[in-house]
């Protein structure tokens, strides 16, 4: 049996003649692929039942893993682990793995380099399920053998949609997984497909601010982009007319339509390649084990970025039958400091919709975190890194606290070594295992009476150059998270999506929603603005049609009259707080509306821009401009009936058993409950309990610690 073709019982027959079937003759035996993975709802909460018996999705991760970490981790009670095994060099040029390159040819694999690191796992993790990943980026052999391919590592769009390397990587990949699962089967439980820069499916991403390198020609590039549109002769826009915005900050449908053609192929070609992967290996497991990857971070990305980098196909992606699960970081920037409230970088709860667990991953930098990799290259993450034990301890009690209340997995990333290097951090994350096996068997759901919706679509007329990715988009996670109150938050897409919990929600929140379809505005008229919810609008909704722009569409989704405004001043005045564009944003828009009630107005010539509108069954709010401070969004809130359980400016974290919350100041926190009664919460970090009398709780005061607090019985269904 050649050695390209070795299955899960022959790679031991092969010819000892061959180099590769000496490497495989020293290998472990294989096992029995009997092991079945899959994700189950158990309480409302998403877990991983393994052969049946069921895991708090909880787990670990390194590039740098040493039996010292590996045993740290696992003794702290945790049985899943990542393993990644790749020789690829990352940005900072040195390998993601030293263990070395496994993916050596087509279809070929150096058993050495893999079962190194396995063995080490398993000596050092008894017990442990394994979550592979592999990585699907050209390898020097693939580019030598075929010069007119591109490093999809750095240049993943010029490579999505070429299916020869579609092809060849494919078969690697389903023999990767046959030989896997014959060697291993029986200790994997998922799989993780790694593509583009830094292994999260970017393309470009080391070409920030530089979009000549994302948007370059190239010939394969060309012939797909020509596919894609079905046009033979289509040929990409030049520089000039992709970066064009006709209307202010805005791309026109008909006058930038080439442009906006270009861009929707840059984003949905990845988009498609990872739905082919998926779907090819699951040709091979068959669903028998879970499927991952890092995708969609749509609450994250700058506009340059957002348009740039690839992300904006993910929803097709995430509808994918043959995918099990998303990953991604933890908010980078402020939010992760100290200071910060912590998010997501997805829209979260749509993935919830689809059942497709999340991984949230803590790669913060500790305080005892490495500056260099192997090389003396400096490690991002200065910025942020966290000054002393405390605020580790804290910082890490705070990605516990969100990703319980928002009910998602989580795994304690090592990233390129030294972040969790100590035996002080190893109790900091056993303290977030217990806390989590107290936690097993409570059920949890959403109180959030707040829905939040971003869109997709909308964010490719936006110039790369404006803030309104940050301002639309970015921002508001951080600033409802400090709101008191908890909020959910879907793709525009899913609007009419039919397990959406629309009885909930009092208050929703339109973040982007530039470009409405005919049938998701008869559904907003028809089945949301009933029952008195409050409709919150931002900037240009429904502004944006197929033929041009319509500042009626504004007035005619809120319901309030708005003009167009002259100039591109935004600064807005509400009570003591102003806000508005962190750029110069055009268009803009003022309200005219004299049945309105006025809560802002524009600082430099007194022109509404923030207003309220009551009808007999719904409520509009409309706010010309973005970057809405937490106290504006609250008073809001408030208005729309939302219940307000903290009336403080720290970040919470709730659901319908757990209160967190990270205390940054100095006064002691009072959390109100829903419900007028007597309760018991127990803290789950520190231990001790305090206790509600008529549904008021006074919390001790701990400047700069997170708390989490369980419900000790009874809910806090508002």
């Amino acid at each position: 049996m050649p050695p390209a073709m070795l299955n899960r019982r022959g790679f031991l027959k092969c010819s000892a003649a061959l180099a590769v079937a000496a490497e495989c003759a020293v290998a472990k035996t294989p096992t029995s692929p009997g092991l079945v993975a899959k994700v189950v709802r158990v309480g409302g909460v998403l877990k991983i039942a393994i052969n049946g018996q069921v895991f708090d999705p909880l787990a670990y991760r390194s590039y740098r893993p040493t039996p010292e970490l590996v045993r740290g981790f696992h003794g702290t009670g945790l049985k899943l682990a990542n393993v990644t095994h790749t020789g690829m060099l990352c940005t900072l040029d040195v390998p993601y793995s030293l263990f070395g390159e496994v993916w050596t040819g087509p279809e070929l694999f150096d058993w050495k380099a893999f079962d190194a690191q396995m063995e080490m796992f398993e000596a050092n993790a008894p017990g442990a399920y394994y979550n592979i990943a592999l990585q699907l980026d050209t390898r020097d052999w693939a580019l030598q053998a075929h010069p007119d391919w591109s490093n999809c590592y750095w240049n993943l769009v010029e490579m999505a949609g070429h299916e020869p390397w579609r092809t060849e990587t494919a078969k690697s990949l389903q023999e990767f997984l046959r030989q896997v699962e014959a060697r291993y089967g029986d200790r994997v439980f998922a799989y993780s497909l790694l593509c583009g820069s830094s292994t999260e499916w970017y393309t470009n991403s080391q070409g920030r601010g530089r979009p000549e390198a994302a948007i370059r020609e190239h010939p394969i590039k060309t012939a797909c982009f020509r596919q894609f549109t079905g046009d033979p002769t289509a040929t990409m826009p030049p520089l000039e007319e992709l970066q064009r915005t006709s209307h202010g900050v805005l791309r026109d449908p008909v006058a930038d339509a080439a442009a906006l053609r270009y861009w929707r192929f840059h984003h949905e070609v990845i988009g498609d390649a990872i739905v082919y992967f998926c779907r090819k290996a699951q040709e091979v497991l068959e669903h028998r084990k879970l499927l991952g990857l890092f995708y969609g971070y749509l609450t994250q990305l700058n506009s340059s970025r957002l348009l740039q980098e690839g992300h904006l196909g993910y929803e097709r992606v995430w509808r994918c039958p043959d995918l099990d699960m998303i990953y991604a970081p933890a908010k980078y920037g402020a939010p992760r400091s100290f200071a910060g409230a912590s998010g997501y970088l997805l829209t979260v709860d749509s993935l919830d919709l689809r059942d497709k667990l999340v991984f949230h991953e803590v790669d913060h930098t500790t305080h005892i975190a490495r500056g260099t990799v192997e090389n003396g290259r400096e490690i991002p993450g200065s910025g942020t890194k966290l000054r002393n034990a405390f605020e580790t301890r804290q910082v890490l009690r705070r990605e516990f606290a969100l990703t319980r209340t928002k009910r998602t997995a989580l795994w304690w990333f090592d990233f390129l070594g030294g972040n969790y290097a100590s035996a002080e951090t190893m109790a900091m994350v056993a303290e977030s295992a217990r806390a989590q096996r107290r936690l097993a068997d409570v059920e949890m759901r959403s109180v959030a009476q707040i829905a939040v919706f971003g869109d997709v679509q909308s964010m490719y007329h936006v110039n790369a150059r404006s803030s309104l990715a940050d301002d639309l988009l970015v921002q508001p996670p951080d600033a409802l998270a400090r709101i008191g109150a908890p909020h959910d938050i879907y793709n525009f897409s899913d609007l009419d999506h039919p397990q959406l919990p629309f009885a909930q929600y009092k208050l929703l929140i339109f973040l982007n929603a530039f470009c409405i379809p005919h049938h998701k505005r008869e559904f907003i008229r028809a089945e949301l603005q009933t029952g008195n919810r409050t409709l919150l609008w931002l900037y240009a909704p429904d502004y944006i049609r197929k033929d041009g722009f319509s500042v009626e569409g504004i007035s005619g989704i809120t319901g309030i009259t708005v003009v167009a405004r002259k100039g591109d001043d935004s600064l807005v005045q509400s009570g003591n707080e102003r806000f508005g564009f962190s750029k110069k944003v055009m268009p803009l828009f003022e309200v005219r509306d004299k049945d309105a009630q006025i809560l802002g107005t524009y600082v430099s010539n007194a022109a509404p821009a923030l207003a309220r509108k009551k009808f007999a069954q719904h409520t509009a709010v409309y706010s010309a401009v973005g970057n809405l401070p937490s106290a504006i969004y609250r008073e809001i809130a408030r208005a729309a009936g939302v219940h307000i359980y903290y009336e403080g400016p720290d970040p919470t974290y709730i659901n319908s058993r757990l209160f967190g919350i990270h205390m940054q100041g100095d006064t002691a926190p009072t959390l109100t409950l829903p419900h007028n009664t007597a309760a018991r919460l127990e803290e789950l970090f520190d231990g001790g309990e305090v206790r509600a009398e008529q549904g008021r709780v006074q919390l001790p005061s701990a400047p700069g610690a997170t708390k989490l607090y369980l419900l000790t019985k009874g809910d806090m269904e508002p």
